[in-house]
């Protein structure tokens, strides 16, 4: 159990998710901002089971690639075509 070390990885890679989508978004290509949000999605994953004891293998594979398949999908939905925060 690392508290200090999930809380810091959690909100270092929410912060740079924020600013990926606000700043970002509109400069890079559809790719390179997909792989952004999914590396940083899988921090925040990594974060997360680094205030869990006695996480298993399964789930250091399994959150992160989760994570990073949500928040791609997260931000495909909420600033698509006619998404409540498209721009």
């Amino acid at each position: 159990m690392h508290e200090t070390a999930g809380a810091i990885t959690i909100a270092v890679a929410g912060t740079l998710l924020v600013l990926t989508v606000w700043r970002l978004r509109p400069r890079v290509s559809r790719t390179g901002l997909d792989i952004v949000l999914a590396l940083e999605g899988a921090a925040v994953g990594v974060g997360g089971l680094l205030f869990l004891d006695d996480v298993g293998l399964g789930a250091w594979i399994l959150t992160p690639i989760a994570l990073a398949t949500i928040a791609v999908l997260h931000v495909k939905v909420l600033f698509a075509g006619s998404g409540p925060l498209r721009t």
